[in-house]
């Protein structure tokens, strides 16, 4: 019962700062976003440990990948490893290598058993270091860089079974709620350029078939529950896809 009670809580002050706040820091016109401070100020004493979100992710992965069969699975944008770690316990895994710029994230991904890579996905030269794998996980990654399309491609193309990406839903209501009293949606913790890239689920659809992608899934997760299966791009939080190897 106390947990339910802190939840909602939880639920209502989150929800709050979404609509109505910034983020309070001083922006510093003299970098760009770090990604060690991203990670330590988004996790915290939490860095390491799987987040619920991060778990509802992982179970997706689950619900779409025969548990029985031997993989290989490469996670662009794998932070601290949690979710990697998480389908390693589920999965008969051959090989799970995590990619990420942030090398404090990573550090807490070795810790966990994971073999790692540095890599910065915003440099559009380094994307041809991905390893072939069966799968490749991309959880909120694809909106951090101007060249999203490329990323996806070239994700797509080192894939044998299957890419799967998540992203926020920027037709959910607190983003719009935002926009009707004059703000812009607020998707960054440390510095303003951390999202370049925006969709809805309607804009997602459009973007994944223009591309030329066509057997693919789109869930859309959290939010508000029941609104967010009867009117997903309003009520939804994130929208998660599988996109399943076919030749284009």
């Amino acid at each position: 019962m106390l947990k339910k009670l802190k939840d909602k809580l939880y639920f209502l002050k989150t929800g709050y700062q979404a609509l109505f706040l910034y983020p309070q820091r001083t922006i510093d016109t003299r970098s760009s976003i770090d990604y060690d401070r991203y990670w330590r100020d988004k996790r915290g004493s939490a860095l390491g440990n799987l987040s619920d979100w991060q778990k509802v992710r992982a179970d997706l992965v689950l619900k779409n990948i025969d548990k029985k069969s031997l993989v290989s699975i490469g996670d662009i944008g794998c932070g601290d490893g949690s979710a990697l770690t998480y389908l390693k316990t589920k999965l008969n895994l051959t090989r799970s290598a995590g990619y990420d710029v942030s090398r404090l994230a990573l550090e807490r991904a070795e810790d966990n058993g994971l073999e790692t890579f540095l890599l910065d996905v915003r440099k559009e030269n380094e994307l041809e270091r991905i390893q072939e794998a069966d799968y490749i996980l991309m959880f909120e990654v694809i909106e951090h860089v101007p060249h999203s399309e490329k990323l996806l491609n070239s994700a797509y193309t080192k894939t044998l079974q299957g890419v799967f990406f998540s992203i926020p839903n920027t037709g959910y209501l607190s983003h719009r709620f935002r926009l009707l009293f004059g703000k812009a949606p607020m998707q960054w913790k440390v510095f303003p350029d951390e999202h370049l890239r925006f969709w809805t689920l309607v804009d997602l659809k459009w973007w994944l078939k223009a591309q030329g992608y066509k057997n693919y899934t789109i869930t859309c997760y959290k939010g508000i529950p029941i609104l967010n299966r009867l009117w997903p791009n309003l009520f939804a939080a994130g929208l998660f896809v599988y996109i399943k190897k076919q030749n284009l």
